[in-house]
């Protein structure tokens, strides 16, 4: 359960963060990043679950719905 509310913490962190930039900023690029990333949000509260329940074998993936973020 540690990695748990380790995990949870991080994520609020995050999320406040971007929230506190998107609210400071000007550029509508940098807005339109940050609403890019907090598309994720679900997706990465959803994932919570892993560190709830971990993964009884080692040999089970887990699949993942996040997309790799490149240079664009």
């Amino acid at each position: 359960m540690k990695e748990y509310n380790q995990y949870v913490t991080a994520v609020n962190k995050i999320f406040d963060y971007l929230s506190k930039m998107k609210a400071g900023w000007q550029s509508i690029d940098n807005i339109n990043y940050i609403e890019n990333i907090e598309e994720y949000k679900q997706a990465i509260i959803k994932n919570a679950d892993i560190f709830k329940n971990p993964v009884s074998s080692e040999n089970e993936a887990v699949s993942d719905s996040l997309e790799v973020l490149g240079n664009d």
